[in-house]
């Protein structure tokens, strides 16, 4: 925050500022919020939804300072979201040849956390600050190379006998290079390198991976994204070990080695929208160790008339979890995560200013060894007033 800060004062008075309210009720019902095995418990809320952004636009700079947030009628946790308070901040610098970014997020978000019995079948309140930055550098017509980096530090504020999750921090980063073999075709090369940390100094987990790139243009409305490549990671547990009634620190390691990739298709019309995506990578999840990660996703949008519009959307995704167990070898179990999440919405625009939303989930949920299978439907209705934006 102190470079947003350093930057909006620095550009105070050389272009427009602007402001953007926007506030809503929601009104929700979910059929098993906490994802119950046996004696589900439907549940009915009402939330208020508050977002102020805060924008500053020059030719090159453009800076964005917004608080949101989610407050319901009461505690705990429902659906696929609950309380949350966040404040974001952005820069952004743009010429000829480079542009770059900063973003910071800092939150407290009682989302739910699908991960059934490990966490005890409910929503644990996270605590998280982020930072990301970017740089991309243009070095001709047809080569660009981009420097990513991001940070970010996750507490769980919830009783440690309720849960098995962890607080940690973890980064990441590393360069991008674009080459244009021509108007339709860039090739790309990309490393990585991450490192995770749990704040109790028990586990460690840094991973590797470089893959090999490639964005085709189709058509004036279709283009095909493809990654795949290579990651490695190394996993640190420091425990003690029992010798005649003696306890000595040791450090076990282990390693995960798998290839990673990313593909998405995406069509880009005037009325309607569709991606398709897939995705395995190695992340962190707040268990003890990165986690490999299976992603598959729909998505839609459809523009009927300038009163209504739709969406859909299907995520599938599996976790594999490492599971650390006190006197036994590192990752001699592991806990197998299978979420599936659609959503349907319809949007009415009242009036250019009213918007009322209404959308359906269902949730379905598997974990194990043994298996267990939940599930919770989930409808919704949104209330939203736009402001005008306001520049001063």
């Amino acid at each position: 925050m102190g470079l947003f800060a350093a930057v909006t004062a620095r550009a105070s008075g050389e272009g427009p500022w602007s402001i953007e309210p926007v506030l809503g009720v929601l009104a929700e019902y979910t059929s098993n919020p906490l994802l119950q095995v046996t004696a589900a418990q439907a549940e009915t809320r009402v939330a208020a939804l508050i977002d102020v952004p805060l924008r500053y636009d020059s030719d090159e700079w453009e800076l964005m300072l917004r608080p949101n947030a989610r407050i319901t009628d009461k505690t705990g946790y429902s659906s696929l979201g609950s309380d949350f308070e966040h404040l974001d901040g952005a820069a952004r610098y743009s010429d000829e040849l480079d542009s770059a970014s900063l973003l910071t997020e800092v939150a407290r978000d009682s989302s739910l956390y699908f991960l059934g019995s490990a966490v005890d079948r409910i929503g644990v309140p996270r605590d998280t600050v982020t930072t990301s930055g970017d740089w991309t550098r243009s070095l001709g017509e047809r080569i660009q190379i981009n420097l990513d980096g991001s940070w970010q530090r996750v507490r769980y504020v919830a009783p440690t006998d309720l849960n098995e999750l962890v607080d940690y921090r973890y980064w990441s980063g590393g360069p991008t290079l674009d080459y244009a073999l021509s108007e339709l075709d860039t090739v790309k090369i990309l490393a990585n390198y991450g490192l995770y940390q749990s704040l109790n100094g028990e586990t460690q987990s840094s991973s590797e991976s470089l893959q090999l790139g490639f964005v085709r243009r189709l058509s004036e409305i279709w283009t095909l994204t493809t990654n795949a490549g290579y990651s490695r990671s190394i996993n640190r547990e420091n425990t003690f070990i029992d010798y005649f009634g003696y306890f000595f620190p040791v450090t076990e390691r282990s390693s995960q080695n798998s290839t990673v990739y990313s593909a998405s298709l995406t069509r880009q019309g005037e009325r309607l929208t569709l991606t398709a995506s897939a995705s395995q990578a190695l992340l962190p999840t707040g268990f003890a160790f990165l986690s490999k990660q299976d992603s598959y996703s729909l998505s839609s949008s459809y523009i009927q008339s300038e009163r209504w519009d739709f969406g859909a959307s299907a995520t599938w995704q599996r976790a594999l979890e490492p599971e650390v167990q006190s006197g036994e070898a590192l990752n001699s179990t592991t806990i197998d995560y299978r979420l599936l999440n659609v959503q349907l919405t319809a949007n009415w625009h009242w009036t250019p200013e009213w918007v009322v939303s209404v959308s359906a989930t269902r949730v379905m949920q598997q974990y194990g060894p043994p298996t267990v299978s939940v599930a919770s439907t989930g409808v919704n209705v949104n209330f939203i007033r736009h402001f005008l934006r306001m520049q001063f």
